[in-house]
C-alpha cells in the first residue's frame, strides 16, 4: 500500500521513512528516545535527541525541525503542553522520521502535518505508541529495499558527486517533477516571509550562497523558519542549467550543502569539513546554540536572525549579517534599488489577485438571488486599496541596510547633472529596463476559481489555505526565477569576457581580465560598490578559475583632467 499526501493531492505518495522515533523530557537524564523503530543498520541513540530538539526549544508551544544524519533527511515535530509542578510545569514532545536521500530533504515536510497530528496525541501520554506502530507500518521502507538505502555513502558527503552536480542544475524551483504543485509545508512557501524579513540584505546573502561561503544562520526558538532559509538559501544558489555549459571549473557546480539545524555536538564535523576547503565542502545550517557563533574558524559568513516579532520602539529589526572576521555586510545602492522594484511587482500581482477575486464575487452576487441578499447595497462596498499600492516604494528603515553611496558615485552623478541632466537620468532609465527584463514573463499565475470561492466563503479567523498556499507559491516560483535570472546575468556576462581574453591569449596578446563599470552594470551590479567587485572578482575565480582579474571605475575628465 503506497501512502498519500492526501491534504494536497491524492497523486502525492508521502515518502518512505528509514526510522521513526519518539523523543520525550526525562528529569533524570534530559532528552531521551522513548520509542523507535529504524531499518537494519540505522543508529538513532545519542544523535537525533539533539538534532531534532534544538536549544530553547522548551520556551515554544510547537516546532518543526529538519536535520540530517548519515545519508538521511530528518524532520521532527515537536509540542510542549503544560503540566503539573512535578514534571516541571510541561510535557516535552517530539517525532520525527528519517527518510531516504533525495534532493535536499528528501520530500520529508509531506510527513510535517502527520506528526504534527501524531505529537499532539502522544504529548500527554507518551505510552500511547500504538500510533506509532501504525504509522511506521504504513510508511516505512520495504525490507527488500532496506539494504539499497544501508549501502548508502556515509556523512562526510550526503550525496553522491554526480547526483549533487545534477540536482544542483536541475532543482530550479524545489518542485517536484511529478508533483508541480508546493504542498503547504514545503520550505520554498516561505520564501515571501524570507524576502520581508531580510529586505535588500536578500541579495548579498544569495551572493554570499554563489561564492560557497560557509553560512551559518543564529536565531533563536522556534527555528522552523530558519530551517526553511537554509533550503531556500541552497536552492537560490543553484546554477542555472543555461549557463553550467559555460564554466571552466565544473567543480563549483556542487550545491551548496544544506545541513539545517545543527548544534554543538556537530563541531566535530564541522571542523572535518573547514580541513578541506573544497567547493563541494561548503556549507548553510542553523543553529540556536549561540556557541557555535564564537566559532569563527568554522564558517564564513554569520547571519543574526531577530527574534520574532522583535520591535524597538516601533521599528523592525532586521538580521545582521557580517563575515566571520566581524565585518559587516551590506547591500547595496543597486540591491536596494532592485528590491523596490521587486516589491512593486509583487504587489502590483497581489493588487491583480484581489481585483479578479472581487470581480468574481461580484458575478456570483448577481446570480444569487435569494432572499438573502435582497437588502444588499447596489455598489458593494470596497477597502481602500490606495492605502497599501505604495507599501514597498520605500520602508522605513530599509535604506539603513544597504552601504551609504559612495563619495564617487555622488561627485560622477553631480557633474552629470551640471553638465547633462538628461545623461544620469538615461543611466537610471537603462537601471530600470533591465529590472523590467528580469520581471518579464516571471511565473504569476493567475488565482483559480476554487481558490476564489474558497476565500469568498472563509469565516472570521479561519486561513483561506487554497488562497493563500497559492499565492506563496507564486512568490516562491517567483523569486527563485528571478534569482536565477540575476546569476545568469553574472555568469553569462563574465563567460563573454573570458572568452574574449582566452582569444586574446590565443593570439599573443595579453590575456589579463579586466572588469569595466559597464560590465557590472550588465551583470547587475552595483558600479560603484568595492564589495561587488570583490564578488565579481571571487565569481571569475571560483567559477572561471581566473585570478588577478582587475576591475576599472567610471571616471570623470575635465579638459583632459581626472576629476574622479
Amino acid at each position: 500500500m503506497v501512502a498519500r499526501d492526501s491534504s494536497k493531492s491524492p497523486e502525492v505518495a508521502l515518502p518512505r521513512i528509514a526510522a521513526l522515533f519518539l523523543v520525550v523530557f526525562d528529569r533524570k537524564v534530559g532528552y531521551t528516545i522513548a520509542w523507535k523503530r529504524e531499518i537494519t543498520g540505522l543508529k538513532l541513540d545519542g544523535v537525533v535527541e539533539y538534532k531534532s530538539l534544538p536549544s530553547g526549544l522548551h520556551n515554544c508551544d510547537e516546532d518543526l525541525v529538519y536535520f540530517v544524519h548519515e545519508q538521511y533527511a530528518g524532520i521532527s515535530a515537536f509540542a510542549n503542553r503544560p503540566a503539573d509542578e512535578s514534571e516541571r510545569n510541561a510535557h516535552f514532545a517530539a517525532v520525527g522520521v528519517l527518510v531516504k536521500p533525495s534532493g535536499r530533504l528528501g520530500r520529508s515536510w509531506l510527513h510535517a502535518q502527520r506528526l504534527r497530528h501524531l505529537v499532539d496525541n502522544i504529548v500527554d501520554d507518551t505510552n500511547n505508541t500504538d500510533v506509532l506502530q501504525e504509522y511506521w507500518e504504513q510508511n516505512r521502507i520495504a525490507v527488500e529495499d532496506e539494504q539499497d538505502v544501508g549501502d548508502g555513502e556515509p556523512s562526510t558527503d550526503h550525496h553522491p558527486s554526480n547526483q549533487r552536480k545534477q540536482r544542483a542544475l536541475s532543482d530550479a524551483a524545489g518542485l517536484h517533477s511529478r508533483n508541480p504543485t508546493l504542498s503547504h509545508h514545503h520550505p520554498a512557501m516561505s520564501l515571501a516571509q524570507h524576502l520581508d524579513t531580510f529586505g535588500p540584505l536578500i541579495f548579498p546573502l544569495q551572493r554570499a550562497a554563489l561564492l560557497k561561503k560557509r553560512i551559518l544562520v543564529v536565531s533563536p526558538a522556534p527555528v522552523h523558519t530558519a530551517c526553511n532559509l537554509v533550503y531556500n538559501l541552497s536552492v537560490l544558489s543553484n546554477i542555472p542549467p543555461s549557463v553550467a555549459d559555460t564554466l571552466q571549473d565544473r567543480g563549483a557546480l556542487y550545491p551548496l550543502r544544506p545541513l539545517f539545524n545543527i548544534g554543538i555536538h556537530d563541531i566535530d564535523y564541522l571542523s572535518q569539513l573547514a580541513s578541506d576547503a573544497k567547493p563541494q565542502n561548503s556549507w548553510i545550517a542553523c543553529t540556536t546554540d549561540d556557541i557555535l557563533e564564537t566559532k569563527s574558524k568554522l564558517y564564513d559568513v554569520l547571519v543574526e536572525l531577530p527574534s520574532r516579532g522583535a520591535v524597538v520602539t516601533g521599528v523592525k529589526q532586521w538580521p545582521h549579517i557580517r563575515t566571520s572576521t566581524g565585518e559587516d555586510i551590506k547591500a547595496t545602492q543597486r540591491d536596494l534599488r532592485r528590491y523596490y522594484a521587486l516589491k512593486r511587482e509583487l504587489n502590483r500581482v497581489q493588487h491583480a489577485r484581489r481585483a479578479l477575486q472581487n470581480e468574481r464575487e461580484d458575478e456570483e452576487a448577481i446570480e444569487d438571488d435569494d432572499t438573502e441578499n435582497e437588502n444588499a447595497p447596489l455598489v458593494p462596498s470596497r477597502p481602500d486599496q490606495r492605502s497599501d499600492q505604495d507599501q514597498y516604494v520605500q520602508l522605513e528603515g530599509e535604506a539603513k541596510l544597504a552601504e551609504p553611496s559612495s563619495w564617487t558615485s555622488i561627485a560622477y552623478t553631480s557633474f552629470l547633472w551640471w553638465a547633462s541632466a538628461g545623461e544620469k537620468d538615461a543611466l537610471l532609465d537603462d537601471e530600470a529596463c533591465q529590472d523590467a527584463r528580469l520581471l518579464d514573463d516571471l511565473p504569476l499565475p493567475a488565482p483559480s476559481r476554487q481558490s476564489l470561492r474558497s476565500g469568498r466563503k472563509r469565516s472570521f479567523g479561519q486561513e483561506d489555505s487554497d488562497g493563500d498556499d497559492e499565492r506563496l507559491q507564486s512568490v516562491a516560483v517567483t523569486l527563485v526565477a528571478y534569482a536565477h535570472r540575476l546569476t545568469t546575468l553574472v555568469i553569462s556576462t563574465l563567460a563573454d569576457i573570458v572568452q574574449v581574453a582566452e582569444a586574446e591569449r590565443r593570439d599573443g596578446d595579453e590575456s589579463t581580465i579586466t572588469i569595466h563599470s559597464e560590465d557590472l552594470r550588465r551583470m547587475g551590479l552595483d558600479e560603484w560598490s568595492q564589495s561587488d567587485e570583490e564578488f565579481v572578482k571571487a565569481m571569475a575565480a571560483l567559477y572561471f578559475g581566473r585570478d588577478g582579474v582587475e576591475t576599472v571605475g567610471r571616471t570623470v575628465d575635465l579638459c583632459g583632467l581626472k576629476i574622479c
